[in-house]
């Protein structure tokens, strides 16, 4: 198997997350999920590593734009505030009830998404590089 089929078979079993590695608002939303992913549900990727950037390719996503939050639960990929309602539902009580904002229409949704995603660096800044987790974080990761 070469990068891309390993990735794709894996994201098709392995509830994964692939974020913007650079954004300080993202970053603090992994972490927030690295403390209530009680049953360790969820892997990481940064879209700015290999994998990230072959998922991004994968889905006709631009590789230099890292504003499309892609997350992926059994199997079936959820992007932008999909992704993000797709990650409180599993992550159970009492996450799980902002499961309910899915009855919004999309057009809604991803416009609300994309306010927030275009502004988050000007809003809650942005590091130089990807941070660097410690070890039990990173066996999280599938970079």
């Amino acid at each position: 198997m070469d990068q891309t089929s390993d990735i794709i078979s894996t994201v098709q079993t392995q509830d994964t997350i692939v974020f913007d590695g650079t954004c300080v608002l993202c970053n603090g939303f992994m972490k927030f999920i690295l403390r209530f992913d009680r049953q360790k549900n969820f892997k990481f990727l940064t879209a700015q590593s290999d994998n990230g950037q072959v998922l991004y390719k994968h889905h006709d996503l631009d590789p230099t734009d890292f504003d499309t939050f892609l997350v992926f639960v059994d199997g079936q990929l959820h992007e932008r505030l999909d992704g993000v309602l797709a990650i409180y539902s599993k992550l159970g009580w009492p996450w799980k009830i902002a499961g309910v904002a899915h009855i919004l229409p999309r057009t809604i949704k991803n416009w609300l998404y994309a306010r927030v995603a275009k502004n988050r660096y000007a809003i809650f800044g942005q590091y130089d590089a990807c941070m660097m987790p410690t070890p039990d974080i990173k066996a999280r990761f599938l970079d």
